[in-house]
């Protein structure tokens, strides 16, 4: 690793990945997204349709290469983009030109319709250009430019004093929730260290590369709840500092999506920072590029098969970003979890929300799975709650579980915890109760046809907060042609017609088979699902 500096803080900054020439992917070639779901998301919803992170407005913040921190504005790439440098002028730094690149580019980035970029030199964005480290402890960080929803850290740093490191990840938890954005720091590169900034937030999402060649596991000791698990997400890259705009631009995708979706524009908790992670990470793929199969190491067999305490795997987290993923979830929508357990299926097989639980309450999701899933994958993450002050009492986070319960045939719930579970699914979890992390996480592989609830469960006992939100998002197989009402092997315009005809209000909620979102009428998502699965059936 090279480019260490020491800041005016007494930091010690390096940046996640200076490599230099050529492309993040390799070999200096444009980058398509093969490796996080693109090729896959335009089949499936036609390249017209694809996000392109448009109106979606970025923040990077670079490590300065001789005293200059900016992308070169004049590369190609950057053609009809707006920067704006927040720490005054700057030379080129080929560092940042290479984050920028894939962050936004034209050619390289997944999220090419980024046109807003405003970008800090690290010292400045500590100190007086947005965290505010500097002030005093009754000081909130600065407010950012509005509207900026993404924050790209392609550095990692430690004030080598724990109190100071403390202090700075508790403003960016504090700036994450206030300023509602989304903050993408990468780990270091394997075998530099691990340093805590700023990767051990927990509001954030730390990034790793695909292959696993870095920092990896527990939050250190001294560090707010050590042993946390990082980094969240991974994806491709030869170093963290490319592969975490990657996971930026994929979160601009998820948020241009969120604003011009029909049904979710109108929905303001669909771009909220903590919804956007929860799918992010729900949609990451599960790979095994980094030389293992992906695990949150289950108890594999005898009374507690099916349960675990790390909800993601201690490499590559929750796996690889998937844009094809992220946006099935998304465009779900919001499907509202009940207060008890539903007499009736009240989820579709992807969606996501945003819940607000009280101290010893739950909420529920029922679905029916109507053939066997290869795989399921079931998620939560919730906000730190960080108080003006930043001091060791002035942080509290809630802690939750996610449980999936069988629907027996008596319409109660029953476990799936132990040998009950074996004639149901093959392999995984279906109890996620870590103590530490703000992720819960079931991934759940050969899960037999039936009717199934997820539980999240609140455990902690906050008196001083009676509600908690916390961000669930899930992806199922999707159902065989739901919309081929007809049974002719293509939806249609007879199927269309159809749908047209029960337009309304169902007459009886659970027999109303055009209703696929189960919102009790059959309406303008419903009509979206038909159009998207336009033609032959799979």
């Amino acid at each position: 690793m090279t480019g260490r500096l020491r800041l005016h803080t007494g930091a010690i900054i390096a940046l996640a990945g200076w490599l230099g020439g050529g492309s993040v992917f390799g070999g200096g070639t444009t980058y398509d997204g093969p490796l996080v779901g693109m090729p896959e998301l335009i089949k499936r919803i036609g390249p017209e349709n694809v996000p392109t992170g448009a109106g979606v407005l970025v923040g990077q913040v670079e490590v300065p290469i001789n005293s200059n921190y900016a992308p070169n504005l004049g590369v190609g790439e950057f053609a009809g983009k707006t920067f704006t440098l927040m720490s005054g002028s700057s030379g080129n730094s080929g560092h940042a030109t290479k984050v920028g690149r894939n962050y936004y580019g034209l050619d390289t980035s997944i999220a090419p319709g980024i046109t807003d970029i405003f970008v800090w030199e690290v010292n400045h964005w500590i100190s007086s250009g947005y965290l505010f480290f500097t002030g005093p402890p009754n000081s909130p960080p600065f407010l950012p430019p509005k509207g900026l929803k993404i924050f790209n850290n392609s550095w990692v740093g430690t004030t080598g004093n724990n109190t100071s490191n403390n202090t700075l990840l508790r403003r960016a938890d504090f700036a994450i929730v206030r300023d509602d954005l989304l903050m993408m720091s990468g780990v270091n590169n394997g075998g530099g260290g691990n340093f805590p900034l700023m990767s051990h937030t927990f509001n954030g999402l730390a990034v790793g590369k695909l292959n696993g060649a870095h920092q990896s596991g527990s939050t250190l000791a001294g560090i707010d709840s050590p042993g946390r698990l990082k980094p969240d997400i991974v994806a491709p890259g030869g170093a963290t500092s490319w592969s975490t705009p990657v996971v930026g631009a994929a979160a601009a995708m998820m948020i241009e999506t969120a604003r011009t979706t029909p049904g979710l524009g109108i929905n303001p908790n669909a771009e909220r920072s903590d919804v956007i992670k929860a799918v992010l990470l729900a949609g990451a793929a599960k790979t095994d590029d980094h030389g293992a199969a992906w695990t949150n190491n289950p108890q594999t067999s005898g009374p507690d098969r099916g349960i675990t305490t790390q909800p993601i795997d201690a490499i590559i987290g929750a796996g690889n970003v998937n844009v094809n993923f992220a946006h099935m979830i998304m465009t779900g929508g919001e499907q509202d979890g009940a207060d008890t357990p539903p007499s009736d299926a009240n989820a579709m097989f992807a969606g996501w929300d945003l819940a607000t639980v009280g101290l010893d309450e739950s909420r529920y999701w029922r679905f029916d799975v109507p053939q066997l899933a290869d795989a399921v994958s079931m998620l939560v993450t919730w906000h730190r709650n960080v108080e003006i002050g930043f001091g060791d009492s002035d942080w509290a986070v809630a802690d939750f579980d996610l449980i999936l319960w069988r629907v027996d045939e008596n319409g109660d719930l029953a476990t799936l915890v132990g040998d009950p579970g074996l004639p149901f699914f093959a392999g995984g979890n279906v109890v996620s109760a870590s103590t530490v992390d703000n992720i819960e996480h079931l991934y759940i592989t050969g899960l037999e046809a039936g009717e199934y609830t997820l539980q999240l469960r609140r455990v902690d006992a906050l008196g001083g907060f009676p509600d908690w939100e916390a961000a669930v998002a899930w992806l199922l197989p999707e159902p065989p042609c739901l919309a081929d009402f007809d049974d002719t092997g293509d939806v249609g315009v007879k199927d269309l017609l159809f749908l047209l005809g029960a337009w309304g209000p169902c007459p009886k909620k659970g027999d109303c088979p055009a209703d696929f979102d189960l919102s009790g009428d059959v309406g303008v998502k419903d009509l979206l699902f038909l159009l998207g699965t336009w033609g032959p059936c799979p």
